[in-house]
């Protein structure tokens, strides 16, 4: 009889299981990870477009639902997860000052190149970095360094050996970091 009846009321997937703080269902992680990525989006439409007329923003809008939608169509395809934590996003309020300071050492390069024939001393480094594990959270962790370090014109970022806990990055005028090994 109790096979009988565990045939007919099946048992739910997570029975017996804690549940994680801020666990979310499939539906609602997904209407979660569409709605960051529509704000995200939005948000650079509004950068990008600088105008907060309603045609404009409904424009956008509609824009950023779609491009929102494809992302997570994207990350699904491809069984991608992001766990992202707030505290990672502090050091994006540098951006704007690297980008600066980067640009104008790109053009003192550039200045120097042009007036006096000099060649900018560029050059592989290691950045020493925490890279995670292979969690949902230490994948996030690296896109957002890859990314984050990749934007100022001065330095690209070639790739990460995990084992030794380094980014390995490329920089037009060297300025700081250790030589990479070759």
């Amino acid at each position: 009889m109790a096979a009988h009846r565990s045939a007919v009321i099946p048992k739910p997937p997570d029975a017996g299981t804690r549940r994680v703080p801020g666990w979310l269902p499939g539906a609602a992680r997904r209407a979660r990870s569409w709605l960051v990525w529509w704000v995200i989006l939005m948000a650079f439409w509004v950068i990008v477009d600088y105008s907060i007329l309603r045609a404009e923003l409904l424009a956008g809008a509609a824009a950023a639902a779609l491009g929102a939608f494809m992302a997570e169509v994207a990350c699904c395809q491809a069984g991608v997860r992001f766990h992202m934590r707030a505290r990672w996003l502090l050091p994006a309020l540098r951006l704007p000052g690297d980008v600066a300071r980067d640009t104008l050492i790109v053009f003192g390069a550039l200045a120097r190149r042009l007036v006096r024939g000099e060649q900018p001393d560029s050059g592989w480094r290691e950045v020493p970095v925490r890279v995670g594990d292979d969690s949902p959270a230490g994948v996030t962790r690296r896109v957002l360094l890859v990314g984050g370090r990749s934007v100022a014109p001065n330095m690209y970022v070639a790739g990460i050996d995990k084992s030794r806990g380094v980014m390995i990055v490329h920089q037009l005028v060297v300025n700081e970091g250790r030589e990479a090994a070759e």
